[in-house]
């Protein structure tokens, strides 16, 4: 049953053990049937021969009217039903039915019971000494009775055995149902969902492992609000510290601009340019990791992206790199935070700068499916490294100064409000670079 699911085990083992008893209970219902109907009929026998008793005083000197007497008494036409014999002391037949045999029935001279090949026979003492009664069933008609009793008593039986797994079957699901609610609460626990899982008034057997989920879900709250607080308070602690160092560093390399020290001097500047964006980015990570994309305000994006577009093209290293292609109407309204799509597109638009081709423009495209498309140039990432682009500190070459925390905050943005990142390279219908998709949900 390995890889099977619960339901479907038991549903099979209910079902099984369901059918097996149900199979020992018909057989056991069968066996008392034929045993009842045996006494029965042997009791309907016996009874035939009694019935005769009478006849049998007078039948030595009036035969004919001791026949017409018993032929009231018993039905004998029909071949099925009962045969009988009075037979003399000699073994003659001093009276028999129509349908039993012209000789006696090969059985011993005593009371009681006999089975013969085609007849089970009841032999009684007759009223005058030396004369025997002798009653014969036919095999067929008690096979046929056993067989009718038998498929009246474990038919229905057997009929309502494929009704019981249906009724399993409903009873099972019904059942998981509570187990199917848990598994949707925990289902939509996440990274920014760590809230408890309500009171669902779920069975005995499955409120410990509510308590249990709820009690994990607490020590994770806690651990990574610890975690995102130390990261959002490092960052925050080292603005301040980097920012002077820069201010500090960038008066020395002023002064340092004709000695032999100036590259030197330079080179430092922009690490700790690139320090203060890691710790920049980080803020943004924590930011990101503590849900604020949750908040639902309608923007137009369209709006916010015209305000990064120019911005990054008054850099040297973009210009009119950077070109922009609309084909959705004039508004594209999304719900979300302000501050935070706009992070969230410009940490797409500087991976791009800072990654892509420099020769090769920067496109972002607008569609109509509620989707931001942007492209760069530049060599084909292979497909296995995709999706660890979007963990933090995860890079897709050794090139740039980037710290990898781009599009890990641009992920984190995206699944809090709904939509999705999609990252592909090459760009489709071309043989190189790379297109990194946004897809937002509709507004409500």
């Amino acid at each position: 049953m390995a890889g099977r699911s619960l339901v479907s085990r038991l549903i099979w083992m209910l079902a099984s053990s369901m059918a097996g008893l149900w199979l020992l209970g018909s057989v056991a219902a069968g066996v008392l049937t034929v045993f009842e109907v045996h006494e029965r009929l042997d009791d309907a026998i016996e009874e035939v021969a009694q019935r005769l008793l009478p006849a049998t005083y007078d039948a030595i000197q009036q035969p004919q009217a001791m026949q017409q007497m018993a032929k009231r008494l018993v039905a004998t036409m029909d071949p099925r039903a009962l045969a009988y014999q009075i037979v003399g002391p000699a073994g003659e037949i001093i009276m028999r039915s129509e349908n039993a045999p012209q000789t006696p029935f090969p059985v011993p001279r005593q009371a009681g019971f006999h089975d013969i090949p085609q007849y089970r026979v009841y032999s009684q003492p007759a009223a005058v000494d030396g004369y025997f009664i002798e009653v014969g069933e036919p095999a067929m008609h008690r096979s046929e009775s056993l067989r009718r009793a038998v498929a009246l008593t474990v038919g229905p039986l057997l009929l309502f055995l494929p009704l019981s797994w249906f009724f399993i079957r409903w009873a099972v699901f019904r059942s998981m149902r509570s187990l199917d609610r848990l598994r949707s609460e925990i289902g939509r626990r996440d990274g920014s969902n760590l809230s408890q899982i309500p009171d669902m008034g779920l069975p005995t057997e499955l409120a410990p492992i509510e308590a249990a989920v709820n009690r994990l879900l607490e020590r994770l709250a806690r651990a990574l609000a610890t975690e995102r607080q130390f990261a959002a308070n490092s960052a925050h602690e080292l603005r301040t510290p980097i920012a002077a160092v820069l201010a500090q560093m960038q008066l020395l390399s002023t002064k340092l601009t004709a000695s032999p020290h100036a590259v030197r001097a330079a080179r430092i500047v922009n690490q700790i340019k690139s320090l203060g964006s890691l710790a920049e980015k980080l803020l943004q990570l924590s930011r990101a990791g503590a849900g604020v994309g949750l908040l639902r305000e309608r923007i137009d994006i369209l709006t916010v992206l015209q305000v990064l577009v120019d911005e990054f093209r008054r850099r040297e290293d973009v210009g009119d790199r950077l070109v922009v292609a609309a084909e959705c109407p004039d508004e594209f309204i999304v719900q979300g935070e302000l501050d935070v799509l706009g992070i969230t597109l410009r940490n797409l638009i500087e991976n791009a700068v800072r990654y892509g081709d420099p020769g090769e423009p920067i496109e972002i495209v607008i569609d109509r499916d509620r989707q931001i498309r942007l492209l760069n140039g530049g060599a084909v990432i292979p497909s296995e490294t995709l999706e660890t682009l979007k963990k933090p500190f995860i890079r897709g070459c050794a090139v740039g100064a980037g710290g990898g925390l781009g599009l890990a905050i641009v992920d984190n943005v995206m699944k809090q409000i709904g939509g999705s990142l999609t990252l592909i390279s090459p760009v489709m219908g071309r043989v190189s670079g790379f297109e990194a998709r946004l897809v937002f949900p509709e507004p409500t």
